[in-house]
C-alpha cells in the first residue's frame, strides 16, 4: 500500500470515524483504524462492534493495499498535528506504515486487514431515502427527549414508526415525549418499529444536514444510514418502545393556549436557571391575561420574578415545570413564536411550533408546593 493525500481530506474522513472508536474496547483490534487504498480514493472503517463508520477520501493511490492502525485515536492525533500539505502513508514491512510529511516522517504499528470486523449486509429489507435537512432536523428536534439512563436501554433511543412512507420520530425519559411526523420515499409499504440509539442519530442528523439525501437500510438487527462518502451502520436496541399514541393530549382537552415569542421566553427561561438550582430546576409560570408572570426561587442564592408578553386564552392558570424542559424545547425550535396548550396544572402540557405541525413535544409539569 502506497498512497498520496491532503492532510484535510484525511482529517474530514479520520474525525467521522473516530466517534466508533471507543476506549472500552477489549479487543485490540477495536481500536483501530482501517485503511483500505483503492483506485482514486481511500477507505477508513472503524466499529466497536455496536457502531461502524466508514468514510472515503480522495487519494493518488500509488500501490493498492490494506491494513489496520493498531492505535485508531492516536493516529487521529497525529493527522490534526501534521501540517497542511501532501501526505504520504505506505508500509514499511507487512504491518507498519510510514506517514511522510515533507522531510519528516512518523512509524505506527499495524495489524493485518483479514482481522478486522466486516460490515454487516447493508441491503436490509426496509430501503428508504429522505431530504438530509429534513432528517437532521426531525432527529435533533426528537432526540431532545431521549434518556441518559442506561438501565432502561429503550429510552436512550429514538423509535423510528414506519407505516410504508409515513415516518415518525418519537423519544421519552417519561417527563417527556417528542413526536416528529414526516415522509420519505420507499418502495416499502409495510409497517414497522425499530429503536436507534440517540447519539448515533445525531451524529448522522449532524452530517446529514449537508447531504442532499439520507439513504437508510433498516434490517432485522441493523440500521444503515448513507450519506456521499460517509456510512453509518448501528446496530438496533431490542425491546417494546412505550406506546405513545395514548399519550398524546386530544385538542378538545386543552383549556388554555399561550402564544408567545420565543426569544422574549428563552431568554426570561436562561435568567430564571441562573436562580433555580432545586433538584427539579423548578420555574413557575402563571398564565394570565396578556402576560406570562414567571418566578424562580433558591433559598440560598435568591429570587426571580418577570413578566413576558403573550397572548393568553383561558382562565388563570399556575404551572410548574422543569425548566430545563423548556429551554431544551426552544433551542430545537426555528419558529419565531411557539404555542403552549394545556389542560390543567397537574396534566401533560404541549409545546407547538408555530409553522411547523408536525413537531410535538409534551412535557409533564411539577406538583408545586406552596
Amino acid at each position: 500500500m502506497n498512497i498520496n493525500c491532503q492532510k484535510e481530506d484525511l482529517l474530514y474522513a479520520v474525525q467521522i470515524i473516530g466517534k466508533a472508536i471507543s476506549a472500552k474496547n477489549t479487543m485490540p483490534i477495536l481500536n483501530g483504524i482501517l485503511i483500505i487504498a483503492e483506485e482514486n480514493f481511500i477507505t477508513l472503517r472503524a466499529t466497536d462492534l455496536d457502531i461502524a463508520i466508514q468514510c472515503n477520501a480522495p487519494a493518488d493511490v500509488v500501490e493498492t493495499g490494506e491494513l489496520v492502525i493498531a492505535d485508531g485515536k492516536r493516529f487521529i492525533d497525529v493527522v490534526r498535528q501534521l501540517p497542511d500539505n501532501n501526505i504520504n502513508i505506505s508500509l514499511i514491512n507487512d504491518f507498519d506504515i510510514n506517514i511522510n510529511y515533507g522531510s519528516s516522517s512518523i512509524n505506527m504499528r499495524g495489524f493485518a486487514a483479514d482481522q478486522f470486523p466486516q460490515l454487516p449486509n447493508l441491503a436490509g429489507d426496509m430501503q428508504a431515502s429522505v431530504k438530509g435537512e429534513v432528517f437532521s432536523r426531525m432527529v435533533k428536534q426528537t432526540a431532545i427527549a431521549s434518556a441518559n439512563d442506561e438501565i432502561q436501554p429503550i429510552l436512550t433511543g429514538i423509535m423510528l414508526d414506519i407505516n410504508g412512507e409515513q415516518l415518525n420520530l418519537v423519544a421519552t425519559d417519561f417527563h417527556r415525549l417528542t413526536l416528529c411526523q414526516g415522509v420519505w420515499q420507499t418502495q416499502n409499504q409495510q409497517q414497522t418499529q425499530v429503536i436507534v440509539p440517540a447519539k448515533t442519530m445525531l451524529d448522522v442528523a449532524n452530517l446529514a444536514d449537508a447531504e442532499e439525501q439520507v439513504e437508510i437500510s433498516i434490517s432485522h438487527n441493523n440500521a444503515c444510514f448513507k450519506m456521499g462518502a460517509t456510512i453509518f451502520v448501528s446496530r438496533l436496541i431490542s425491546g417494546q418502545f412505550p406506546d405513545y399514541r395514548p399519550i398524546i393530549p386530544k385538542e378538545e382537552s386543552f383549556k388554555h393556549q399561550v402564544y408567545v415569542n420565543k426569544q422574549l421566553l428563552g431568554s426570561a427561561l436562561r435568567r430564571a436557571s441562573l436562580l433555580s438550582k432545586d433538584i427539579n430546576n423548578t420555574v413557575r409560570l402563571k398564565f394570565e391575561e396578556g402576560q406570562i408572570v414567571m418566578t424562580a426561587n433558591t433559598t440560598d442564592i435568591g429570587n426571580i420574578r418577570e413578566v413576558i408578553p403573550a397572548d393568553f386564552q383561558g382562565e388563570e392558570l399556575m404551572v410548574g415545570y422543569n425548566l430545563k424542559y423548556l429551554l431544551d424545547f426552544l433551542k430545537v425550535s426555528s419558529s419565531e413564536n411557539i404555542y403552549m396548550k394545556l389542560s390543567g396544572n397537574l396534566t401533560p402540557g404541549v409545546m407547538l411550533e408555530e409553522d411547523n405541525a408536525s413537531f410535538t413535544y409534551i412535557v409533564l409539569p411539577l406538583r408545586l408546593i406552596d
